[in-house]
């Protein structure tokens, strides 16, 4: 076949699996006026967290009711704040000593009561609250709390993509050529772990060996929207929906989307002003 014509026909099937509807949105909400980042709506699609540019407040505000209580406002904890499956609020502080060294700890809120604790006391190195699929863990290096009760779950260190199923840990690299993996999430299921690759795009692999089960374009902090479809944010800031089988993918937000996440059937995002929207779609037969 002639190359000009191959060019052509890959071109035109790039933008055919681009352009298919896999969904319908069927409604967006603005929710926050400004300054609000790092978005997290829980599994009851009732509340979001949030923060500020600096991550410096964590804020937690009803989806319908719109009122707004500070979590915390010490320790830059809007970084990875994350609800459990229960509306548990999970976050992560940190402190640097006179040495210069970073410790950090992990917290735990409560909505109903308003009551918090620590649930992992300092620690120098990296800490991580993951959602698993029964529960919420708090991954450290030198400790982690919750981990037999978790489920199924993943982060990512380096070029290093963990996976913990069936009580044990296993480390797989299965993307070569990269700087490093980010972003690792876990379908409901615990069947599959999708994560980012530095500079080679989006992957999705079995949880239970770390096979490719799927690679695709470029995108950035995904998560799933069941076991089946993913939503993440493009490179050119777009919310995007993306069939986790071949990697065809719809657009559902415009220029200027980031930091998507899914709880309740919705999605959140920050727009280029800082305002987080939520979104509701409905899936085509």
């Amino acid at each position: 076949m002639n190359k000009y014509i191959i060019v052509i026909f890959a071109t035109l099937l790039s933008f055919t699996l681009m352009g298919q509807n896999l969904a319908q949105v069927t409604s967006t909400r603005q929710l926050t006026s400004s300054n609000s980042y790092f978005p997290q709506i829980n599994a009851q699609g009732t509340h979001i967290i949030y923060s500020d540019t600096e991550a410096r407040n964590l804020y937690i505000q009803g989806v319908d009711s719109g009122a707004r209580v500070t979590i915390a406002n010490e320790g830059l904890p809007g970084f990875e704040a994350r609800f459990s499956p229960e509306g548990k609020v999970y976050y992560i502080t940190m402190r640097v000593n006179e040495n210069r060294l970073v410790f950090r700890s992990a917290h735990e809120y409560d909505p109903e009561t308003g009551n918090a604790r620590i649930v992992l006391g300092e620690q120098h190195g990296a800490l991580h609250a993951i959602n698993g699929t029964n529960g919420m863990v708090v991954v450290g290096e030198n400790k982690v709390w919750n981990e037999s009760k978790a489920g199924t779950y993943a982060w990512t260190l380096g070029t290093k993509l963990y996976i913990v199923k069936n009580g044990k840990r296993r480390s797989y690299s299965p993307v070569l050529g990269c700087i490093g993996y980010l972003w690792a999430s876990v379908s409901p299921d615990g069947s599959k772990v999708a994560f980012e690759a530095s500079g080679k795009g989006l992957y999705v692999v079995d949880a239970g060996n770390g096979r490719v089960l799927m690679h695709t374009g470029e995108y950035v902090m995904p998560c799933w929207y069941n076991n089946d479809f993913l939503v993440a944010q493009t490179h050119g800031f777009r919310i995007a929906l993306i069939r986790a089988g071949d990697g065809v993918s719809q657009n559902l937000a415009g220029g200027g989307c980031c930091m998507p996440a899914v709880g309740g059937g919705k999605i959140v995002y920050t727009t280029k002003n800082g305002v987080v929207n939520v979104m509701t779609i409905e899936l085509n037969p």
